[in-house]
C-alpha cells in the first residue's frame, strides 16, 4: 500500500479478483464480495471525479448521504478490511500512535494512519454519533481539528425511549444543515423518500433472514452471518443492498424448505452467538471452528439489526424519527451505550432466538466500559439460559495482541467443554 496509491482502489480491485474466483466455484458467496468491490470502487471514482465522500462511522444512518448525492466511506469496514488483508494494519496503527495514546481503539488508529500515510484521502468531513465509546469522542474530534476536516457529532441521548427519538430527530436536523451547508446543496425531499424506501425493502428482507437463520439447522454460513453488517452500514439508502437481500433471501429461504443446513447433516454440532467482538484480522478462524468442531457461528451482536421498516414515509417528520430510531437503536450504539441492562437484555434476547449453545464474548482490548460488566452478564447468561460464555481478550484489527493461533487455542479449549445438543430437532 505506498502512499501514492488509492487504498479504496487497492481493495476494489483485491475484492473484485476474489469474486471472480468465487464466482466459479461457489457463486453465491461472489455477491457480497462483488459488492464490496463494487462500493469501494464507488468511493475511489468519487475522489477521483471531484465528488463529496464523507467519512462516517457504523452509528450513522448512510441513507441520508446517499440522497444527498454523498458517497459515505465507512470509517469501521474499511478499517476491518484492510485489517484481513495479508500486510494487515500494523503500520497504520504505529505511525496513528506517534499521534494519539496507544490505548485509544485500533479502529480509531488504523483511520488515523490511512491518512496520515496518504493511503487514503482526506474526506469532505467526518462523521459521528457520541455513541457507543469514548475513544470515538477522543479522537475523531482531534483527526478533524489536525487535518483542517470538518466535523459533526451526532449527539446521541444516554436512554433508549421515545424522548431520545425525538431529542435525534433534532440532531438529524443539525446534520442536514450542516451537510448542506458543506456541499451547497439541499436535501431533496423526493430522493431521501427514494432512499428510505428502499431502506425499507433491506431492512424488510434482512428481518427475515434473520428469522430463517434461527433455524436448526443454520442455512447461513459463519462468514455469511458477519460480513453482511459492513453492507448494511455502506449500501443501506440503495437500490444494490435491495438487490442482494432479495437473492440472500430467495436462496435461503429454498434452503429451510429443504431442511437444507450450511454443514452437511449431522455435522452442526454446535451454535454459538457472539456476543461482542469478533477476530475481524481472521474470520477464517470462524471455518476452522466450523471444520474442527461443527461449531456454527449463527449470529454476532454487531450483525443484530432488528429495525422494522418505517411505515410512514410521507412526510420529513416522519422519515427523520424512523432514522431518529434506527441511529440510537443501531447495533452496538443500542447495547454498548447507555445502563448495563440494555447490554444485557439484548445478548439474553439474541442467544435465546438463535439457540445457541454457548455464547463467545471476544472483549476488544480497547473497551473497558463492556469488560467492566463482562462477568456479569457471562453470570446472568448462564443464570437464565443455562449456557457457558467464554470471555476472551482481543484486538480486533490487530493480531499483535492476540494471534490468531493463541484465539483458536483459547476457542477449542473451550469448546472442548461445550456439551452438544442430543437432539437438533426443534
Amino acid at each position: 500500500m505506498a502512499g501514492e496509491m488509492s487504498l479504496p482502489k487497492q481493495i476494489s480491485d483485491n475484492f473484485r479478483a476474489v469474486a471472480e474466483s468465487l464466482q466459479a466455484v461457489t457463486p453465491e458467496w461472489s455477491w457480497s464480495v462483488q459488492l464490496m468491490s463494487d462500493y469501494f470502487g464507488s468511493v475511489h471514482e468519487a475522489q477521483e471525479r471531484g465528488g463529496v465522500v464523507g467519512a462516517i462511522n457504523f452509528g450513522v444512518p448512510s441513507e441520508i448521504l446517499w440522497a444527498m448525492d454523498i458517497t459515505p466511506l465507512l470509517i469501521d469496514p474499511i478499517g476491518g478490511v484492510a485489517a484481513a488483508f495479508p500486510e494487515g494494519v500494523a503500520r497504520y496503527i504505529d505511525l496513528a500512535e506517534q499521534h494519539i495514546p496507544y490505548y485509544v481503539c485500533a479502529n480509531n488508529k488504523t483511520f488515523m494512519g490511512m491518512l496520515l500515510s496518504g493511503d487514503l484521502r482526506l474526506p469532505k468531513f467526518i462523521l459521528h454519533p457520541s455513541v457507543p465509546c469514548d475513544s470515538n469522542m477522543a479522537t475523531y474530534p482531534v483527526m478533524a481539528e489536525y487535518f483542517g476536516c470538518p466535523y459533526f457529532c451526532i449527539d446521541v441521548p444516554y436512554l433508549r425511549n421515545e424522548a431520545a427519538f425525538t431529542y435525534t430527530v433534532g440532531e438529524l436536523r443539525r446534520l442536514i444543515a450542516f451537510l448542506e451547508e458543506q456541499t451547497g446543496r439541499s436535501l431533496d425531499i423526493d430522493k431521501f423518500r427514494q432512499a428510505m424506501e428502499y431502506s425499507n425493502q433491506a431492512h424488510e428482507y434482512m428481518l427475515k433472514i434473520a428469522e430463517l437463520r434461527q433455524t436448526v439447522p443454520c442455512p447461513y454460513s459463519s462468514l455469511d452471518a458477519i460480513s453482511e453488517y459492513g453492507l448494511v452500514l455502506m449500501l443501506c439508502g440503495t437500490p444494490q443492498l435491495v438487490d442482494y437481500f432479495r437473492k440472500k433471501y430467495q436462496v435461503t429461504a429454498g434452503k429451510v424448505a429443504r431442511k437444507e443446513g450450511y454443514l452437511p447433516p449431522g455435522e452442526e454440532k454446535l451454535r454459538l452467538v457472539w456476543i461482542y467482538g469478533a477476530p475481524a484480522f481472521d474470520f477464517t478462524i470462524l471455518l476452522h471452528l466450523e471444520r474442527q468442531y461443527g461449531a456454527l457461528s449463527v449470529a454476532f451482536m454487531n450483525n443484530n439489526f432488528v429495525m422494522r421498516p418505517i411505515a410512514d414515509l410521507s412526510t420529513l417528520d416522519q422519515m427523520l424519527m424512523g432514522l431518529a430510531r434506527k441511529t440510537v437503536m443501531m447495533p452496538m450504539s443500542r447495547e454498548c451505550g447507555g445502563v448495563w441492562e440494555n447490554y444485557l437484555e439484548a445478548q439474553i434476547d439474541l442467544l435465546r432466538r438463535f439457540k445457541a449453545d454457548a455464547a463467545i464474548f471476544g472483549g476488544h482490548v480497547a473497551c473497558k466500559s463492556n469488560w467492566a460488566m463482562a462477568k456479569l452478564v457471562k453470570d446472568r447468561i448462564y443464570d437464565e439460559l443455562g449456557i457457558p460464555t467464554l470471555n476472551f481478550e482481543l484486538d480486533i484489527f490487530d493480531p499483535r495482541v492476540s494471534s490468531a493461533e493463541d484465539i483458536k487455542h483459547t476457542l477449542g479449549r473451550f469448546l472442548e467443554g461445550v456439551p452438544a445438543r442430543q437432539s437438533r430437532a426443534e
